[in-house]
């Protein structure tokens, strides 16, 4: 039967994104896409239906994988992280002997995100802003028994979404692929993206979505954060643009409301990929060699650990429904 996972190894295997069926690929309506009469096609790669329920689940998986024998001590993972990754890395480690976590999360955090990091069992310490949560989080994770996996500087992280996120989308649109858009965080699923483009020798743009200033979306990063980050990607990522938080929240009700649970994080990436199209003068050099722009945004989250946002961020006529 397929997509049962049993025997002594079914929760390893059901983890495993080389045993588990790919996250759907989802072309949107017409109605959610205002470039469809230009011939462009607009997918969702529904990365929250992975087993945790969010992209991060990846790159942790890849990091612990490749960090071996240097867990064969480690009592505590510590991570900044703005809560999918801490989850993530709760989850996974016990997987790897590793059943403490401890996460320097933002002072703003979300209160359902903070409750599901408590659910994962996740020691919770607020990021004060003096030296930098990221900062932080390597320097307690050299302490004798803690592990720092870093998701800002690993590797691995880049590893995870060229072997995984970009791969699966180009052959879920046949190499059809023409655009991929993400969210700028730690910048891995941009620079995996690259990373597995390149090496296909594929005519794909990858375009990085960063955060507006004075905006606020969960797991994203405004320039001027995006300096924490230790991935060279200016040198990499050359199509870029921002979004701000009440966009990504509009563009994540409406893929709600449509039937893809995409939270706000997926909003972004979405309000990003539109702003971009817009903001060309001309889209010719983004068509395929079937005449057709084929673009994908990356969903990496659910609405429900930030339920009590929409109604304090969207204005009444943006809830009310048609």
């Amino acid at each position: 039967m397929n997509n049962v996972f049993s025997g002594p190894d079914a929760l390893k295997d059901f983890l495993d994104p080389d045993q588990s069926p790919a996250t759907p690929l989802v072309e949107l309506p017409e109605r959610l896409n205002p470039y469809a009469s230009s011939r462009v096609r607009i997918f969702a790669k529904l990365l929250y239906l992975c087993p945790l329920l969010n992209l991060k689940f990846l790159p942790v998986l890849r990091m612990l994988q490749n960090a071996g024998d240097e867990l064969k001590d480690v009592h505590t993972l510590i991570e900044s992280s703005s809560g999918n990754t801490a989850f993530s890395i709760a989850i996974l480690g016990r997987l790897f002997g590793v059943e403490k976590v401890e996460a320097i999360v933002p002072l703003d955090i979300a209160p359902g995100k903070l409750e599901l990091l408590r659910l994962a069992g996740v020691d919770v310490r607020f990021d004060t802003g003096k030296i930098g949560g990221v900062i932080l989080a390597r320097r307690l994770g050299r302490r004798p028994g803690y592990y720092n996996l870093d998701q800002y500087s690993n590797p691995a992280n880049v590893e995870a979404h060229a072997a995984w996120t970009a791969r699966q989308v180009w052959e879920q649109t046949d190499g059809a692929l023409t655009l991929y858009a993400t969210g700028l965080g730690t910048t891995g699923t941009a620079m995996g993206a690259i990373q597995f483009f390149r090496g296909i020798s594929a005519d794909v743009s990858v375009l990085g979505i960063y955060l507006a200033d004075g905006s606020a979306i969960p797991g994203v990063r405004s320039l001027e954060r995006l300096k924490e980050v230790s991935f060279d990607w200016k040198k990499e990522i050359h199509l870029c643009v921002a979004a701000e938080t009440n966009e990504s929240y509009r563009k994540s009700l409406e893929l709600c409301r449509a039937g893809l649970l995409g939270g706000p994080s997926s909003g972004f990436a979405f309000a990003g990929l539109l702003r971009f199209l817009k903001s060309q003068p001309s889209l010719e050099s983004y068509r395929n060699s079937n005449g057709e722009i084929v673009a994908a945004f990356v969903c990496c989250d659910t609405p429900f650990p930030y339920l009590d946002k929409y109604s304090t961020i969207l204005d009444p006529e943006d809830l009310a429904t048609a």
